[in-house]
């Protein structure tokens, strides 16, 4: 089915940005020591960049630079999506990527205009032509911002193949056509549940 005509609600999301932007600024003292704590560790841990950077789809399609912070051995082909017990991951990474503070440099996606807090997560672009060719309206997901987490995320986690990107998208649409404060604070309160298991 064509979802192609529901409406959005787009005046939660000029209400939702102006949250998001609120909530960034009084937190930031956090982030910062959060970031200087994950920063110091991803040195010490292993050489490399501090940062990893990908190109992703955002709103319509179009392309962005998604940050996050290094998790992977420096070289580490990122090519392929991450599977349980990855040798490619550092220590220090298993316990960003555990406690979702690998995604915190999203926050710069956010100020860009980029991302949003909640939204559709974002695929690496390698993927993307295969998801619109295999499964139907997959590009119907870029009519908003995505986000660092989502329905998707919470009720599926995460995907590594068509089909599970197919039940993806079905949350996906959901979410966009039903988007209000409520589910978004329910989506929050799951996301940062889930960081304690």
């Amino acid at each position: 089915m064509d979802k192609s005509n529901d409406a959005i609600n787009l005046p939660y999301l000029r209400f939702r940005r102006f949250l998001e932007l609120l909530l960034i600024l009084v937190l930031s003292p956090i982030f910062l020591l959060i970031f200087l704590l994950a920063a110091v560790w991803i040195i010490l841990d292993s050489p490399g960049d501090i940062l990893f950077s990908q190109l992703r789809p955002g709103k319509n399609g179009k392309l962005f630079k998604i940050y996050k912070f290094r998790s992977m051995y420096d070289g580490a082909d990122s090519r392929f999506l991450t599977l349980k017990n990855d040798h490619r991951i550092t220590k220090s990474g298993q316990f960003i990527r555990r406690y979702r503070i690998d995604e915190l440099p999203q926050i710069y996606n956010i100020l860009k205009g980029e991302m949003s807090l909640i939204g559709p997560r974002p695929v690496p672009v390698e993927f993307l032509a295969r998801y619109e060719q295999q499964i139907p309206n997959y590009q119907l997901r870029h009519r908003i911002r995505p986000g660092i987490t989502g329905l998707a995320q919470v009720r599926q986690g995460y995907t590594t193949t068509v089909a599970e990107e197919a039940i993806k998208l079905k949350y996906d649409l959901f979410y966009i056509k039903s988007l209000s404060f409520r589910m978004d604070l329910v989506i929050m309160l799951h996301s940062l549940k889930g960081m304690r298991k």
